[in-house]
C-alpha cells in the first residue's frame, strides 16, 4: 500500500435535562454514600480510542454531577465477549451499563437475557427509525452508527484501472476476490455485516442461492479474525487493495493527513441504486446491576451533545444524536443519505430465524 496513506490507530476492536425524579433519587444517593460509588461501564477495547479526546473530557460532568467513581472498562474483546463476560457474572453483575452491543447481537436471546429494557425520556433527540432499527423493546437505544461497504486506497486502485469500482457489484467482487480481505462473520462486526449484505444481495435483489458466491471466491478471498486484522493485511499487502471496512474511513484519512483523502468507498451498486449495511450500536442497562438509577441516568448523559459531539472524531462513526454538527471532513464520508440501507432487505424477524443456520452453512463452505 502507498505511505501516503496516513497510519491509522491500530486499537486491539449541553447536557439535556434528566427527570426530576431521577435526579433526586440519584443525587440523594450520592450525597448519603460515603466513599463515591464506583459506576462500572463494559465496552470493547477500541472504544473511542480513535481520536485525541479522553475518559475525562467526555465523561467527567456525570462523575461530578453524581458524585461517583466512573470507569470505562474497555475488555480486550467483541461484543460476543462482553455478553459472554455479563453472562458469566449474571449472579452478581459488576457492570452498570454496556455499550456496544450493535443491533445483529441483540436480536440474540443471550444479549436481552443479561440486559434490563429502559426507555430514556430523551429518546426522541434519535431518530424514531434509527431506534426502531436497533431495538424496538429498549433492552439497547442508539450510541452511535456507521455504514459499512468496501473501501479502497486510489493509488493503488481506482474507477481508470477498474471501472466496476463506479458500480461494485458481488459479481464484480467475485471477479476480484484475490484483491479483497474481510472479517470472521462468526467472530466480527464488520464481516457479519458483510455476510448479510451479500445474503441480502442475493436472496432478495438477485433471488439466486447466496452460498454460491462463496463457494466461487473461497479460496481466493483473504478472511481474517477481526476488523484490525484485515486492516493491517490490507494495509501492509500489496495484492491486497479491497477491505471491508466503514464508511466513515475516508473522513479518518481527510482529517489525519489534512488533505483531499486517498481512501475512497464503493458501496454495492444494483438496479440504479446504491446499497450499504447499517451498523448501530447501542447503549444498555445490564439486568440487577449494582446502580440501576445511576444507569439510567447515565444512558441519558451518552444521549447528550455532550456526549454525542466526542463521537465523530473519536469513534469514527455517526453520532445518534440528530443536534450534532459534524466536523467538515465528514463530508468526504459515506452517509446513511447517500445509500439504501441493506437491513431493509432483510428485517429483524428474518435475521433471528435464519443467522445461526447462515452462520453454518457459511463455515461448511469456508472451513469445511
Amino acid at each position: 500500500m502507498s505511505n501516503e496513506y496516513p497510519t491509522r490507530r491500530n486499537p486491539a476492536k449541553i447536557l439535556v435535562a434528566i427527570s426530576v425524579v431521577a435526579i433526586v433519587v440519584v443525587a440523594a444517593y450520592a450525597y448519603v454514600t460515603w466513599p463515591k460509588p464506583n459506576f462500572t461501564v463494559y465496552t470493547y477495547d477500541s472504544f473511542m480510542a480513535w481520536g485525541e479526546a479522553n475518559d475525562t473530557q467526555i465523561f467527567s460532568d456525570f462523575e461530578r454531577r453524581y458524585g461517583v467513581n466512573l470507569e470505562i472498562r474497555r475488555l480486550e474483546t467483541d461484543a460476543n465477549g462482553i455478553v459472554a463476560r455479563l453472562k458469566a457474572e449474571e449472579a452478581n453483575p459488576v457492570a452498570d451499563v454496556v455499550i456496544g452491543i450493535d443491533n445483529i447481537l441483540i436480536l440474540q436471546s443471550e444479549a436481552k437475557g443479561v440486559l434490563e429494557p429502559y426507555t430514556p425520556s430523551n429518546i426522541d433527540v434519535v431518530d424514531s427509525e434509527v431506534v426502531a432499527n436497533l431495538d424496538e423493546e429498549h433492552y439497547v437505544v442508539p450510541f452511535d452508527m456507521g455504514l459499512v461497504t468496501v473501501i479502497y486506497n486510489s493509488n493503488d486502485i481506482n474507477s481508470t484501472s477498474h471501472p466496476a469500482l463506479d458500480e461494485l457489484t458481488f459479481s464484480d467482487l467475485s471477479d476480484m476476490a484475490s484483491m479483497l480481505v474481510t472479517e470472521d462473520p462468526r467472530f466480527s462486526s464488520p464481516g457479519l455485516s458483510f455476510l448479510l449484505s451479500q445474503i441480502a444481495v442475493y436472496s432478495e435483489i438477485l433471488e439466486e442461492d447466496w452460498t454460491s458466491w462463496w463457494t466461487e471466491v473461497r479460496e481466493d478471498i483473504d478472511v481474517e479474525e477481526g476488523w484490525t486484522e484485515a486492516w493491517n493485511t490490507w494495509y501492509e499487502t500489496d495484492a491486497r487493495k479491497l477491505l471491508v471496512s466503514y464508511g466513515t474511513d475516508p473522513a479518518y484519512d481527510a482529517y489525519y493527513s489534512g488533505e483531499e483523502p486517498l481512501t475512497r468507498v464503493a458501496p454495492y451498486h444494483y438496479n440504479g441504486n446504491d446499497y450499504a449495511w447499517m451498523q448501530i450500536e447501542g447503549i444498555g442497562l445490564v439486568k440487577n446491576g449494582p446502580n440501576p438509577e445511576l444507569g439510567r441516568a447515565f444512558i441519558e448523559y451518552c444521549l447528550s451533545e455532550k456526549v454525542q459531539s466526542y463521537i465523530g472524531l473519536n469513534q469514527w462513526m455517526f453520532p445518534v444524536n440528530t443536534d450534532v454538527e459534524m466536523n467538515p471532513v465528514f463530508q468526504h464520508a459515506l452517509h446513511p443519505d447517500d445509500v439504501e440501507v441493506l437491513n431493509s432487505l432483510l428485517n429483524s424477524t428474518i435475521i433471528e430465524e435464519n443467522l445461526n443456520d447462515w452462520l453454518s452453512q457459511y463455515e461448511t463452505i469456508m472451513i469445511g
